[in-house]
Order: structure tokens, then sequence, then C-alpha cells
């Protein structure tokens, strides 16, 4: 697998962990808090660049007024 669909699938493991914690709204920063806390640390431009790569795939949304992404539906259903 590549690096860039190795940071991507660690970017969409890491949402779908926020979210099954009860976190329904998220930022790039909790992310990048939970990627450093175990050990797998990215820069916030890699973080957001993964994010834009799966809102462009359906698997997140994101609000424009308040900056926050949530897990699609299309994604929960999959998942």
């Amino acid at each position: 697998m590549s690096t860039d669909k190795l940071r991507t699938n660690q970017v969409f493991t890491t949402i779908e962990s926020l979210a099954e914690s009860g976190l329904a709204e998220f930022r790039p920063g909790h992310i990048a808090d939970r990627l450093r806390e175990s050990g797998r640390p990215l820069l916030t431009w890699e973080i957001r660049g993964e994010l834009a790569r799966l809102e462009a795939a359906g698997l997140i949304t994101s609000d424009e007024e308040t900056g926050a992404y949530r897990l699609a539906q299309a994604a929960r259903k999959a998942g």
C-alpha cells in the first residue's frame, strides 16, 4: 500500500475512533491529538489534506460556518 493510502487510512480510522467515542463533530486538532497520543503524529497540513481527500470521497462532511467535520452517514452505514 502506498504512503498516501496508508496516511488516508490512518486519518479515517482515527475519525471513526473519535466518532465511536461519542465525538459527533471534530476538527483537525482532535485528529492531531489522537495521532500524537498513539505515537503516529502528522502535521496539521497533512491532516487537512487528508480531510479534503476524505470529503471528496464522501466519507466526511464539513460545516463551512463552524469549520467542524462530521463522519458522513454513508460512512457510518458502511463501517
